[in-house]
Parts: C-alpha cells; sequence; structure tokens
C-alpha cells in the first residue's frame, strides 16, 4: 500500500508542477504576442484619425501649443536617432 500512495503522490505532484508550468507559459505567451505584434490598421482609418486629431488643434490653449510642439520636435528627435542607429547595424 505505502508504495501506491507514494506512487499516486509523486504522479500527483509531477502533474501539479507541468500544469502550472503550461498554465504560466500561455499567459506569458499571450501577453508578449500581444505586446510584440505591430498594430495593424488600415491607411484609411489612421488618415482619418490624424485629420481628426488636427481639427482639435483649434481649441488647445497657447500652453498646450506650446508643450504639442516640444512633444513633437522631441519625438522627431528620438526617431531619426532610431533610424540613424538602425542604419549604422
Amino acid at each position: 500500500m505505502p508504495a501506491e500512495k507514494l506512487t499516486a503522490e509523486l504522479i500527483g505532484g509531477l502533474w501539479m508542477v507541468i500544469g502550472s508550468v503550461l498554465f504560466f507559459v500561455a499567459i506569458v505567451a499571450t501577453v508578449t504576442t500581444y505586446f510584440m505584434r505591430p498594430m495593424q490598421r488600415p491607411h484609411k482609418k489612421i488618415i482619418d484619425t490624424i485629420e481628426y486629431n488636427l481639427e482639435q488643434l483649434n481649441e488647445l490653449t497657447l500652453d498646450e501649443l506650446d508643450l504639442l510642439k516640444e512633444t513633437v520636435d522631441t519625438l522627431i528627435v528620438h526617431v531619426e536617432h532610431l533610424k540613424e542607429k538602425q542604419s549604422r547595424e
């Protein structure tokens, strides 16, 4: 009897470990796939979004416009830096 109980506990413990590992691997794979996959949008939707946002510029204050300009300038510098780095590799 004790040998059968030991075998059953060993199989049960092994099953718990394998099941837990598979569960967490599935979660990590799902999250990684979601965030690593590039966003795929139709060109028309992107253009419509940009047009809508440009229409909203009329409602911004001068301080908000200055902040937007600084943000866009920083973004442009960052993208240029990434392009230079990519071209060197």
